[in-house]
């Protein structure tokens, strides 16, 4: 079975928090489940042998070499990303919203959240859903649909519409992790398909990688590479603006490297001698189809 490897990393981040935290950013108990005993110990043994890419000076043992990756460069952007995630979900559904989309779903576990609470579709190319599907089979599945959908292929948006998805309806989306990989003009190109589909008031939730970089995102760039996922864009907030005129959709909420989710401030006040750091060169977004 095909894996994503950045897609099965940042799981592991879920699940690491999941498991070693008392107090969370992102809280994600299905992490543990979707990945395999034998995947989680052949990354975390990976990453600790690792330690003198991410960090050369360090000392410690491995163990500590572990947490101190994990805690600087696997799992900032992925919790913050999907805490942000989840609250614009929230928002939505305290709007009535009752249909949610996930995007290059990964394994994500946003659909297991809200099956009883909104239609959800599950939304990654074949390979990818397919093993979803094999993971989840102890997983008491609601109200979930899943399909496999190459959102590069021109007429992606027609396996969407043959789904019981509802144009008239509104929707909120997420797009965790996608504008990474795609050019400039694929994430347009997608977003004006999204958005020529949605209703009025329907929403985008997405992070992209910005010019202003960091360690941990150049770092993130290198394991990317290594797993022959390349990241092929960034963006400035001008560009993207650009892109959203085009598309019909306003932004409603940004934030980068300075972001105030209640859950993030909470872990950090608990945490405040190993603090989690929100890496500069990510940031987040909120776009509403106008």
């Amino acid at each position: 079975m095909e894996q994503n490897m950045t897609a099965l990393v940042s799981l592991f981040a879920r699940a690491y928090h999941q498991k070693s935290k008392d107090i969370k950013i992102f809280d994600d108990p299905l992490s543990t489940k979707l990945i395999t005993k034998k995947e989680y110990e052949m990354i975390r043994l990976s990453m600790s042998q690792g330690i003198s890419f991410f960090n050369p000076n360090f000392k410690g043992s491995k163990e500590e070499a572990l947490k101190w990756i994990v805690d600087h460069q696997l799992s900032p952007s992925v919790l913050l990303r999907s805490a942000f995630c989840k609250e614009a979900i929230e928002e939505m559904k305290e709007k009535g919203c009752k249909q949610y989309l996930d995007f290059a779903s990964g394994y994500d576990s946003f659909a297991y959240m809200y099956q009883n609470k909104m239609n959800v579709f599950e939304i990654d190319k074949q390979e990818v859903i397919d093993d979803k599907r094999q993971r989840c089979q102890n997983v008491d599945i609601k109200n979930v649909q899943f399909l496999s959908i190459d959102l590069g292929k021109d007429n992606w948006i027609d396996r969407l519409l043959e789904s019981s998805y509802q144009e008239n309806q509104l929707s909120v989306c997420s797009l965790l992790g996608l504008s990474y990989y795609l050019t400039h003009d694929q994430f347009k190109r997608l977003l004006k398909e999204i958005s020529k589909d949605m209703i009025k008031g329907s929403r985008l939730v997405f992070d992209y990688p910005s010019y202003q970089e960091s360690d941990e995102t150049r770092k993130s760039e290198a394991l990317a590479k290594e797993a022959n996922e390349t990241m092929r864009a960034k963006y400035s907030f001008e560009q993207l603006k650009e892109i959203f005129d085009l598309c019909h959709l306003k932004v409603i909420k940004h934030d980068d490297y300075r972001i105030t989710l209640d859950s993030f401030i909470h872990y950090n006040e608990y945490y405040k001698d190993n603090p989690i750091i929100a890496p500069k060169g990510v940031c987040y977004c909120v776009a509403e189809k106008e």
